[in-house]
């Protein structure tokens, strides 16, 4: 085990980033005071926590480009969404970064979101911003990461806040809000949170719309569609979710820091008939992650519609070739 006295913030940051982070920050306990018991990494991961330590791994822009040329629909919800958040390559990261501390004798507890929320944690790690449409944005890939928390005894140096402003939906004209096919982005509802010091402000996000209707949404999801039209009960057993969802009560869906989030679902397989009819794409995801997969469009308002602005603003880097370059499709 190597000394206590010889870890340093930088050699957590440089270990991280040889495991493949592309971006690493650090917050202090402190900034967390005020938050709800539930959502205190103090109180929900590691009573001797003295600092958060947030990870996050780019979304390939690339994983995009199916969806928005109606082709390949299994990248994003394979790379952008479920392996890179959920399956494999996030986990595998924190793991590494909790062992890495352990080494130098401090306990260190990785989390997936259980006990602290992503945005409240990154934002506290100052590494940019909650958008408009709650999802975090950074200045180096604007809304396309994914995170992971690693709360830890050691005292770490914590990182400056993030003071720039990527999100600013008077000048982008609230194109979250006009984009998002399930009007789940409201303009003239928020929420306000304090956090490290700091009052952030976002909309009051419709998650009765925002994950069922996803779940349902037929326009950008032709594999969906056609299973849905040939297979009443794959429709019956999506329709089940949805309406479970919104027959929920608001303090079901607001565990966290004033940011409405889903309970967490645990649909049933469906019948083996239904399965065998299933275009290959959709085979596959059931296959590997046993469940119905819904992740299809890749969030056209609160993702897409912001990579668009941020890139056109400057805010992020450009690539060499423009992310939409086609009209909006849909069936």
């Amino acid at each position: 085990m190597s000394s206590t006295e010889d870890l340093t913030a930088e050699k957590v940051k440089e270990f991280a980033r040889k495991k493949g982070a592309d971006l690493v920050g650090i917050a202090s306990i402190d900034r967390f005071e005020g938050a709800p018991p539930h959502l205190h990494p103090a109180k929900t991961l590691l009573p001797t926590a003295k600092s958060v330590v947030v990870v996050a791994k780019r979304i390939p822009r690339g994983c995009y480009r199916g969806n928005l040329e109606g082709t390949n629909f299994t990248t994003y919800a394979f790379y952008g969404y479920f392996f890179q958040q959920h399956r494999y390559y996030m986990i595998r990261l924190d793991y590494e970064v909790a062992r890495f501390l352990e080494s130098y004798g401090y306990e260190a507890v990785p989390t997936q979101g259980l006990g602290l929320h992503f945005r409240i944690a990154a934002f506290a790690a100052g590494l940019g911003q909650i958008g408009w449409h709650n999802v975090f944005i950074t200045p180096q890939f604007g809304p396309r990461v994914r995170f992971g928390i690693i709360a830890t005894e050691a005292e770490l140096e914590p990182d400056p806040l993030f003071e720039g402003k990527l999100c600013d939906p008077e000048d982008c004209g609230y194109r979250c809000v006009y984009e998002c096919p399930n009007g789940a982005v409201p303009k003239n509802r928020k929420k306000t949170v304090n956090v490290a010091g700091k009052t952030i402000e976002f909309s009051d996000l419709d998650l009765t719309r925002c994950v069922p209707d996803c779940i349902r949404l037929t326009e950008h999801s032709p594999f969906i569609r056609r299973e849905m039209e040939r297979s009443p009960s794959l429709k019956e057993h999506i329709n089940a979710l949805y309406r479970e969802l919104a027959a929920r009560p608001p303090s079901q869906l607001a565990p966290s820091l004033a940011m409405r989030r889903p309970p967490p679902l645990q649909p049933q397989p469906s019948p083996r008939e239904i399965i065998d009819s299933l275009v290959d794409c959709y085979r596959m995801m059931k296959r590997h992650l046993g469940g119905p997969a819904y992740v299809f469009r890749g969030a056209t308002g609160c993702m897409e519609a912001c990579i668009q602005y941020l890139e056109e603003s400057g805010k992020v880097p450009r690539y060499v070739y423009p992310f939409r370059r086609r009209e909006p499709w849909k069936l």
